[in-house]
């Protein structure tokens, strides 16, 4: 006779899951003892991460490297708020994760009892859903309801609560929901509208100054062919958000890069110039459009596709707006341009992209023999690595200089916590990448201060057999936040310099990962090249100067023609 526990993993089992991260405690002791038999006959894996913060990123990186639902779990109070970090940051980026977090027995809830929080009012504001169960026999329900919510419509995280006594009931009376059933739950669809699909088509052609703008919904519908078959018919140019860089192989002549905040200048200001922005798959954010008001006045137009109807609302209003899966209307998009035939010469637009590219070229690519050099460094890192590896990065100046350096060259290769900007990112979610995807190199692009967030994760990977590379960029600082000091706080310098602890080389080797001090160009492609051979978990340090700055970059609150791309500082 099944106990919910039981239940709860043979539910799991049923939507496909094959590994959980995760840490147990007292309320999902009983989830744990009833998974051992499949942990044994090789029918799912557990990774014990080291804090559930982790766990959930884990689970995210493996939800954005396979595009199926990652699974974590924890138990009650402090476990399941710990994952709520996590969680956000699997939301703001539409990862589909699904948290399974223990409860305290039903009959104590709301007495303060111990390890008690209230983990779906903790999660309802930062997931797509959380649900409390009440009784066993809603376990099969809940559980396919979780995997529907977070893999349809947008995609995003959902928490399902169990009180851990219902995870001792036993019941025979087992009955399997055939689909998902969610009152008031409608997931967004494809709407094809003839009208609206016909109206895009014209203004593209119509346009002279056309850019398409690619965001994660390119590459949550895999429509990196459909995107490129539409750009290369207008002749148009490419610009991403930061994880819109996710969907374009960077070497396609029409890339431009990301644009925005600490995004590539000639993207940016192709953006401004542009008559016409083709927003796909984006939501705009003012990392993005750092001033709604600047891409208004430009009076352009703008078409969307998204499959939240809420984004074509949100900032700026629309001529267009086409609502459901990208891949989809593309084509229908694509067809529609090819019938109408006739098409704007964009040869002048294309000069002056060229322009822009050439002109801020010169302010990128400075060497200095004296130092490592981050653009060097990225570029180093990527002739080392195949084409197809997937690298993940944590969040600071090391993040911004892989917006603006790093070379996507495959879909989905490319995982960053972008619109929460969640330190400590990087590795768990490299970890869940590496177990997504075993035939991948994968690379974690690092900062000392993020790595100082999650780096006890190295433990997991030793223990798991699971060889992620982590490079860390170490500049004893919190950079990114020490640059906004330094320029726009009057050099009042604070709260951000580490002192020598901890040697990030022995740091690593003290979980039994390898360790390699790189300090040439040379030792980062010999280290990387060991790395790999050596098939174990390694950090490579990299030192970079305290002074380097990440550019191009914005004052606070600034737009988009303010960009700065060279050192302020030596200017005054």
């Amino acid at each position: 006779m099944p106990t919910g526990a039981r239940l709860t993993i043979d539910a799991l089992k049923r939507e496909g899951t094959k590994v959980i991260f995760g840490i147990p405690g007292l309320s999902n002791m009983q989830l744990y003892d009833a998974f051992v038999e499949d942990l044994m006959n090789g029918e799912l894996r557990h990774v014990l991460m080291r804090h559930e913060q982790a766990a959930a990123h884990a689970a995210d990186g493996y939800a954005r490297a396979s595009g199926i639902p990652g699974v974590c779990t924890a138990t009650s109070g402090p476990g399941a708020t710990n994952l709520v970090t996590g969680l956000i940051t699997a939301y703001w980026d539409s990862s589909p994760v699904v948290a399974i977090t223990g409860q305290v027995p039903r009959s104590t809830i709301g007495k303060m009892s111990f390890q008690e929080a209230d983990a779906v009012g903790s999660t309802e504001d930062v997931v797509k859903y959380a649900y409390q169960v009440r009784k066993f026999d809603e376990i099969p329900a809940a559980i396919k309801n979780a995997f529907y919510v977070a893999s349809t419509g947008r995609p995003g995280p959902v928490v399902v609560d169990i009180p851990r006594d219902i995870f001792y009931e036993k019941s025979d009376e087992i009955k399997w929901p055939e689909k998902p059933t969610i009152k008031g739950y409608r997931p967004f669809r494809t709407i094809i509208d003839p009208i609206s699909i016909k109206r895009a088509a014209e203004m593209l052609i119509n346009a002279e100054r056309p850019v398409i703008m690619t965001g994660t919904g390119v590459v949550w519908s895999n429509a990196t062919k459909e995107v490129l078959d539409l750009a290369e018919t207008l002749i148009a140019p490419i610009v991403s958000t930061l994880p819109g860089k996710s969907a374009i192989p960077h070497d396609h002549p029409l890339y431009l890069g990301a644009m925005g905040y600490y995004g590539r200048a000639e993207a940016s200001m192709a953006a401004l110039e542009s008559d016409l922005m083709f927003v796909i798959g984006a939501r705009l954010s003012d990392r993005t459009f750092t001033s709604y008001d600047e891409m208004v006045e430009t009076r352009k137009k703008f078409i969307m596709i998204n499959i939240d109807p809420t984004d074509s609302e949100r900032t700026i209003k629309m001529d267009v707006s086409l609502y459901g899966d990208a891949k989809i209307l593309l084509r229908e998009i694509y067809n529609a341009v090819l019938k109408l035939g006739k098409k704007n010469d964009h040869s002048a637009w294309m000069k002056r992209v060229k322009e822009l590219k050439e002109y801020y070229s010169q302010f990128y690519f400075n060497d200095d023999n004296t130092k490592l050099r981050p653009w060097k460094v990225l570029k180093t890192i990527r002739q080392s690595l195949p084409r197809d590896a997937i690298v993940t990065t944590g969040v600071g100046q090391h993040q911004m200089w892989a917006e603006v350096f790093w070379e996507v060259l495959e879909p989905r290769t490319f995982l960053s916590s972008t619109g929460m900007g969640t330190m400590g990112f990087g590795l768990p979610a490299a970890i869940g990448a590496k177990l997504a995807r075993p035939d991948k190199v994968v690379v974690d692009l690092d900062g000392d201060g993020s790595m100082m967030m999650t780096g006890t994760n190295f433990a997991t990977a030793v223990d798991e057999h699971i060889p992620v590379i982590s490079i860390v960029f170490d500049n004893r600082s919190l950079g990114l936040v020490r640059q906004v000091q330094d320029l726009f706080f009057n050099k009042r310098v604070v709260g951000v310099d580490y002192g020598p602890s901890p040697d990030l080389v022995k740091f690593a080797e003290s979980f039994g990962a390898l360790g390699y001090n790189a300090t040439t160009y040379e030792e980062i492609e010999k280290s990387i090249k060991s790395a790999i051979k050596e098939n174990h978990p390694a950090l490579i340090r990299v030192p970079i100067d305290k002074q380097e700055l990440a550019l191009p970059t914005l004052p606070p609150g600034g737009r988009l023609k303010q960009v700065i791309v060279t050192d302020p500082r030596k200017s005054s």
